[in-house]
């Protein structure tokens, strides 16, 4: 009985499916978890859109697709401005994602998909079986549930009731042949850890791939760059693990940031970054002018050493050449015509505050 069973599964064809390449496996669910405010559901969004328009997220592509995301926290009108944000950066329009984006923006509404009845078992809403009806027809290649707190209304640190619902979301990928995704905030404890937990294990334990979006901090847990962020891969049954991609804000998305050592390197030199111009904006306003010439009396990098004994004249020298490609800051004269001097100075952006 077990050989008959066996033999029309054992195939030698047979190879595994991704909805992400080595990251998110098809028919299966994920995690995406991170705090609040953090940019999962950014993030989130952005690699739906990369199923749709066949573009690369973070550094691996996707495989193409619709998308269909049950969002529980944004309105329409917020949705609608990231999703332009998102299309405009993979140079397309909104009108690209139309067909193939399937939103259901649930703010302010009952978004339970799951809770658990006088026994404590598991049962499924009248959303939850509109969310699976309507997977089957469109046939996603992902599906975006955010955020776990809004969909699940059973007890997140209840090991058999969580199972249940990862159960019951598993059911949905099959049934639509693709890979769910939801997102999640740590608790407490999971942000002090680093492991991005929250609740029972079994969230861990009963997903297949799970990933954590969290700040760059020092050792002190200070976030030099407001804009920096870290996506660890935490978990990955089918792929590699552990793989780390630091991602940058830049108008309106993330995106990933070149290679340049490790996270305390890159937190380093933001903080270095963060630094010089801090430093530049007392100086500014204390009217002391420091410049870019490295005999000159009033140079930058050494004249803010001085003044900051935790970052040394080297490290200052890189935080301005980086801010100068960056054009965060430039070169100005000033004085008389008749005895010109150069500056640096901040380069503004248009509502910044020096």
């Amino acid at each position: 009985w077990v050989g008959q069973r066996l033999q029309p599964i054992l195939r030698q064809d047979v190879r595994r499916e991704w909805a992400v390449p080595d990251r998110f496996p098809l028919r299966n669910v994920g995690l995406l978890s991170g705090e609040g405010a953090i940019g999962k559901s950014l993030l989130l969004k952005q690699l739906g859109a990369a199923h749709i328009l066949a573009k690369d997220w973070l550094q691996t592509l996707p495989d193409p697709g619709d998308f269909l995301y049950a969002n529980a926290e944004d309105e329409e009108d917020e949705l609608h401005r990231r999703f332009a944000d998102i299309a405009a950066h993979y140079g397309a329009s909104l009108a690209e994602l139309k067909n193939h984006l399937h939103v259901l923006a649930l703010a302010g509404q009952d978004a339970v998909l799951a809770y658990p009845d006088r026994s404590g078992l598991i049962k499924a809403t009248p959303l939850f079986h509109k969310i699976t009806e309507a997977a089957r027809d469109i046939r996603p290649k992902l599906i975006g549930l955010d955020t776990s707190a809004d969909i699940f209304a059973g007890n997140e640190n209840d090991r058999a009731q969580v199972r249940q619902f990862i159960g019951m979301l598993r059911g949905l990928a099959i049934a639509a042949n693709a890979a769910v995704i939801v997102a999640t905030h740590p608790s407490l404890t999971g942000i002090n850890s680093g492991t991005g937990i929250s609740g029972s294990t079994a969230w861990h334990n009963s997903v297949r791939a799970r990933a954590y979006m969290r700040s760059i901090k020092t050792q002190d847990g200070i976030e030099p760059d407001k804009d920096l962020r870290v996506v660890e891969f935490m978990k990955s049954n089918y792929g590699p693990v552990a793989e780390t991609i630091t991602v940058r804000w830049k108008a309106g998305v993330y995106v990933p940031e070149p290679k340049t050592g490790s996270l305390e390197k890159i937190a380093a030199d933001a903080q270095a970054d963060s630094a010089f111009l801090d430093l530049l904006n007392r100086f500014s306003a204390q009217g002391r002018n420091v410049g870019e010439g490295k005999t000159s009396r009033n140079y930058a990098p050494a004249m803010f050493s001085r003044e900051n004994s935790g970052i040394t004249k080297h490290q200052f020298e890189n935080a301005m050449h980086r801010l100068f490609r960056e054009k965060k800051i430039c070169v100005e004269p000033y004085g008389r015509a008749s005895n010109p001097h150069k500056r640096i100075a901040r380069v503004m952006n248009k509502g910044e505050d020096a």
